[in-house]
């Protein structure tokens, strides 16, 4: 089978699977680097935006912007998983039908785009009494940035099917950057919460111009094609993940909101700053699992070594995730005051622990990512299982804030667990 490789003698065959297995190991790392970068670089403009823009517009306005940004973010919840199924079927395709897929895509992404806008449109009452905002042209942009975002989110898992990781980080880095420029820009204009709303559109549309350039060679025309049973496979697969991606979305950010109900303001403040520094190796190091899952889906269909790929790429992973943990550490309490004041030293404690959770939260995510790329999704219903456990055992024993962080990482070890163990009694 294409997952195992034999250990006889050096032979005829095993010159060229050691020669395929070095060539795989070194495109990964070399890939993985275009990514991490890419994920820093992005890191470090949502982060300069955010210092900005909660300093220019004040604790009011940027309490409405978080609201809006926040429930756009959550629109894009299945773009993820959408994204995730056109990597797949990318990387099975013959490079000369890859044109004709993407023309689909360009097609479903309109359709889906009208569909959700005309949706919003429908509930625009309900959604601004929600949310506690009259300014309908706030409701309108902020129905915008889901609608708009669509296009560069789910064509970006072609740049990640055909392996093209260097223009891959380039988008990524991009709608962050032109985000930070138009917003800032916006926002000292006058514009204040609608600017900095706009600012994510700006972003959005030049991440996807930069795409497109990046993609030119596969685009043909006429640029849309109605019909294609490939767009209808990648949605079944799609919906499948979407358990996957959604369980990770709760377990990254439902620990926050579970401590402000449970705790007072002042700990949710120390926790919130510890849980901003703390998932970023979860962002950086997990960025990895986007190189990873396109070569273990074209080394299964080439019936090459797979799992011994990943073995070594998870241990390249844990090797990174530990350094980045002792750093936490040792030097927690000078990132803190650095970013953050003297007045949220209170959090140095919970920011080392944040760097030990991450670690088993980091490799589930790859490791999730890795069984998915072989077609072994029959488990994924214990990842979601694995993600509501953590929420019920934190309602049920919260002594102090940080056992949020230690229930996360226990929770995200019986997922890699969970998922191996499964995997031996499921077969799909």
């Amino acid at each position: 089978m294409g997952g195992k490789l034999s250990f006889t003698c050096i032979n005829s065959y095993a010159i060229p699977t050691y020669r395929v297995m070095r060539h795989t190991l070194l495109s990964f790392i070399k890939d993985s680097s275009y990514v991490v970068i890419g994920a820093g670089l992005s890191l470090l403009c949502n982060y300069f935006f955010h210092f900005y823009v909660s300093r220019a517009l004040g604790p009011k306005d940027y309490g409405v912007y978080n609201a809006l940004l926040s429930f756009s973010l959550l629109l894009t919840l299945p773009f993820g998983a959408i994204s995730l199924a056109v990597a797949n079927e990318t990387v099975r395709l013959e490079k000369e039908k890859i044109s004709d897929y993407i023309r689909q895509l360009l097609f479903f992404n309109i359709t889906f785009a009208v569909f959700l806008f005309v949706l919003l449109l429908i509930n625009i009452k309900w959604i601004s009494t929600f949310l506690h905002i009259d300014n309908p042209l706030l409701i309108l942009i902020t129905f915008l940035i889901p609608v708009i975002s669509l296009f560069p989110s789910i064509l970006i898992g072609v740049l990640q099917g055909l392996q093209f990781f260097k223009p891959y980080a380039l988008v990524t880095t991009s709608v962050q950057l032109f985000r930070l420029v138009f917003g800032v820009i916006l926002v000292i204009l006058g514009l204040k919460v609608f600017g900095a709303l706009l600012g994510s559109i700006l972003g959005a549309v030049a991440g996807l111009m930069l795409l497109l350039f990046s993609i030119r060679s596969y685009l043909s025309w006429p640029p849309f094609k109605r019909k294609g049973e490939r767009i209808k496979q990648t949605i079944k697969k799609s919906l499948s993940y979407l358990g996957y991606t959604g369980a990770f979305f709760s377990l990254m950010y439902v620990d926050v909101p579970l401590v402000r109900h449970f705790f007072t303001a002042q700990e949710t403040g120390f926790y919130s700053a510890a849980a901003l520094l703390g998932k970023v190796p979860v962002y950086l190091i997990g960025s990895m699992g986007m190189v990873i899952f396109p070569k273990v889906v074209e080394m299964r269909r080439q019936n090459q070594a797979h799992f011994r790929f990943f073995t070594i790429a998870l241990f390249i992973v844990l090797v990174l995730l530990t350094i980045i943990a002792i750093s936490y550490i040792l030097l927690a309490k000078l990132v803190v005051k650095m970013l953050f004041g003297s007045a949220y030293i209170p959090a140095v404690p919970l920011v080392k622990h944040f760097g030990l959770s991450a670690i088993p939260l980091t490799l589930a995510s790859v490791t999730v990512r890795y069984f998915i790329g072989i077609e072994k999704r029959r488990f994924l219903y214990l990842v979601w299982l694995c993600a509501l456990g953590f929420v019920v055992s934190f309602c049920l024993f919260h002594p102090m804030p940080d056992w949020a962080i230690w229930w996360l990482g226990l929770w995200s070890f019986l997922i890699i667990v969970s998922v191996f163990v499964g995997n031996l009694f499921f077969k799909d």
